[in-house]
């Protein structure tokens, strides 16, 4: 709200005085909206109105007062009845911009819009057409509403960042630490320009003026710490990343970020135990989040604990079963997983017309994994069969490869399994359901430098999401 209301005043002054020159009538009505004399100024216009009644002045200085008492449906009517009149008013314009922007009203796009075709340098038009085009995610027209309102992007903190992080957005990151700096320069005291300037910094690929922008201060909190340690870590002081890690995970232990960070740094420098304690410690504050299931998961398996690695990654996709099998095959699945033997015989009989129908099968194969299909029952075999028929069909179905690896390796055939997911890995890079399971197969076949390779990989996507959250997690909420 803060934003809006200092961009309002910039724009009416804060008396939201309306110029002209008229009646003595007139010079008591305005006088009445200057000193917010809102009713008297309505009771005045009215009057007026009787004899004036095609006068878009007046309907534009009652819709100012009536917009003072609150009555912002009517205010807004009495502005448009002066814009029927003369469509080109400027000060109706000008009111009904700041009424509906005041109230986030999706017309006040429309209004500015209209003002800025006939006063092109209205600094403070192009100010809230740069809030509105922020807000709606349309960041090519907020840089040029920005770039011709420079004197009022720096009036609050909320808007220099927002400007900021446009700039990012367009890949012009030098010029966005140009206008943290200044921003950071005019507010020292903010933490949340402190962070966005060092994570500006590191986007800009200024590690060192990174660093010196967040050197530590009493108020630093955990997102800082955090954002420090990153920054350490990639310029090799990793016992200051440790600490800083450490404590933030201290200071915020419900911040996921947090754990799986220092968790990652713990992998990147084989400290796999370190890390798997780390996690555990994570997940007793938030035990239903996949992510630290999943690189719990590559700490056993990097730790020989088999068994504990293929339970985190079970759990992991319990929890985030968006993996291994995509949006169709969820909303099948389940819709009512209360009645999995009635979504059984449904794909059975989809199966009778269609036989070689490589989703439906993959559906019935995973439904009867989930439901706990172990080898040497029908259902296993089942499921392998429809596995079989899906790859006929599909040779190329990621899910029914990974879903063929996790059966042959339920029945310790681990070439098998190994084989399946290789060509799935081939087919899908970065999924990491198929390099956890690489990871776990390789690792006990004691091909140490492929599992290696594997793990790797799986820490290098992990490390990206975590850049990505650092780099979406621009601060533009101001402190309290």
């Amino acid at each position: 709200m803060l934003r809006w209301v200092c961009i309002i005043l910039l724009f009416f002054g804060s008396q939201c005085a309306v110029i002209w020159g008229q009646s003595s009538a007139d010079a008591a009505l305005l006088s009445a909206l200057n000193t917010h004399r809102y009713a008297d100024a309505v009771d005045m216009a009215d009057s007026s109105l009787k004899t004036r009644p095609t006068d878009p002045w007046l309907w534009t200085v009652r819709g100012i007062a009536l917009g003072g008492l609150g009555k912002t449906e009517a205010s807004l009517e009495s502005l448009d009845k002066a814009l029927r009149l003369n469509p080109r008013f400027v000060p109706a314009l000008k009111a009904a911009a700041q009424l509906t922007y005041q109230h986030h009203d999706r017309s006040a796009a429309k209004y500015l819009q209209r003002l800025l075709a006939l006063k092109p340098d209205e600094t403070a038009a192009h100010a809230m057409a740069a809030v509105l085009d922020f807000e709606a995610h349309n960041c090519a027209g907020a840089i040029q509403h920005f770039e011709q309102s420079a004197q009022l992007v720096l009036s609050t903190e909320i808007s220099a960042t927002e400007y900021a992080a446009c700039l990012v957005d367009a890949q012009r990151n030098a010029d966005a630490v140009k206008v943290l700096t200044q921003a950071h320069t005019l507010y020292p005291a903010s933490r949340n320009l402190r962070y966005d300037l060092a994570l500006t910094q590191v986007e800009d690929g200024k590690g060192e003026a990174a660093l010196a922008t967040l050197q530590p201060a009493a108020d630093d909190d955990a997102g800082i710490l955090n954002l420090r340690a990153s920054v350490e870590s990639a310029a090799g002081n990793l016992d200051v990343a440790f600490a800083d890690l450490n404590r933030a995970v201290e200071m915020d232990p419900q911040g996921e970020r947090n754990y799986l960070d220092l968790a990652l740094l713990c992998l990147d420098h084989s400290h796999e135990q370190l890390a798997a304690d780390v996690l555990t410690a994570g997940i007793a504050h938030l035990p239903k989040d996949a992510a630290l299931y999943a690189v719990r998961g590559i700490a056993y398996a990097q730790l020989s604990k088999y068994d504990a690695a293929q339970e985190d990654f079970a759990r992991a996709t319990e929890l985030d079963p968006g993996k291994p099998l995509g949006q169709m095959a969820r909303t099948v699945l389940y819709v009512d997983t209360n009645e999995p033997e009635k979504a059984k015989q449904s794909l059975r009989q989809q199966l009778k017309r269609t036989p070689g129908d490589a989703v439906a099968n993959t559906l019935l194969a995973n439904l009867l994994i989930h439901q706990g299909a172990t080898p040497s029952t029908p259902e296993f075999d089942e499921a392998k069969a429809a596995l079989n028929r899906a790859l006929q069909t599909d040779p190329n179905a990621v899910e029914a490869l990974v879903l063929l690896g996790k059966i042959d390796l339920d029945e310790n055939d681990l070439p098998g399994a190994l084989s399946a997911l290789e060509r799935a890995e081939r087919l899908d890079p970065d999924n990491r359901t198929t390099l956890n399971q690489m990871l776990l197969i390789l690792r006990k076949l004691g091909r140490q430098e492929d599992a290696r390779r594997v793990a790797e990989r799986l820490t290098g996507l992990l490390s990206e999401d975590a850049r990505r959250r650092n780099k979406d997690e621009v601060r533009t909420v101001p402190e309290h």
